[in-house]
């Protein structure tokens, strides 16, 4: 895990996320991506006739608003140990992020704004970037500020393929943790069972607990949830929408609800 991208946007949650985004390329060694991105909505209006404009005015005005970003940045990283760089684009900004995380291999999110204030709050794109991104991607929760790679990490495992690629995926950051405990929930059937799970990580250097409960012990996301809380997790990891995005995104779900309330950092493997 070498090359780290950040999405860089003035908003509530940039903060919490550029300090995990410094600790996790500390743990990895890693180069440090600034993606700033402003979004085509933001300068392009409609004129009554149907047309498209773009007032100059208010295109210098976001320039300003990119420019002070990255002053405030660079201000900060200066003094950091870490390699970083600076990249600007214009564009829908989940599909920007998508496209460029092609040579990436990890993107970092804030979880969207869970209320209203008078700032900007993080934008919700969590689910398009992790369905369509060429890497996993970290969701910071608000108010986070740290990310401790050598915590324990919890994995919600539901003998999926989705998981079994999330497990794969995050090998580099599940070797740095001082524990790896797979938590499934009604497992019973499943193509990929959690012992084999556990066997794949072995063969890896990687010790693992297991952690079962029944289908009606309670909703998956919560037994995670409250694992992780127990062992004192830095992270979990999921694979993302492991029963179709579709399902998932008209009656909720794990992935869903994990990426949008969980007050631990969750890791979206594809």
């Amino acid at each position: 895990m070498k090359s780290i991208l950040l999405h860089t946007y003035e908003d509530t949650g940039f903060e919490s996320r550029l300090s995990v985004a410094l600790d996790v390329c500390r743990a990895h060694d890693a180069h440090l991506t600034c993606a700033y991105v402003t979004p085509f909505t933001a300068y392009v209006g409609f004129d009554p006739m149907g047309g498209v404009f773009a007032s100059g005015a208010l295109v210098e005005g976001l320039r300003e608003a990119e420019d002070q970003m990255r002053a405030k940045v660079e201000a900060r990283l200066k003094n950091e140990d870490v390699r970083w760089d600076w990249q600007s684009y214009d564009g829908d900004p989940a599909q920007t992020l998508v496209s460029v995380s092609s040579l990436a291999d990890l993107v970092i999110l804030s979880q969207a704004g869970r209320e209203r204030t008078g700032a900007e709050s993080p934008l919700a794109i969590v689910d398009d970037v992790a369905v369509n991104a060429g890497c996993p991607v970290l969701v910071v929760p608000a108010g986070v500020n740290r990310y401790d790679a050598t915590a324990p990490v919890v994995i919600g495992w539901n003998a999926s393929e989705e998981a079994a690629r999330a497990i794969r995926e995050a090998l580099p950051a599940l070797k740095l943790a001082s524990s790896v405990t797979l938590v499934s929930v009604g497992e019973d059937g499943e193509d990929y069972p959690q012992t084999e799970a556990s066997a794949y990580l072995s063969r890896h250097g990687i010790g693992s607990d297991l952690q079962s409960f029944a289908s009606g012990d309670g909703p998956a996301d919560s037994l995670i949830s409250q694992a992780a809380k127990v062992l004192g997790a830095g992270a979990i990891l999921i694979g993302a929408y492991g029963h179709s995005r579709l399902r998932q995104t008209l009656l909720g779900g794990v992935t869903r609800r994990l990426s949008t309330h969980s007050d631990i950092p969750v890791l979206l493997g594809r």
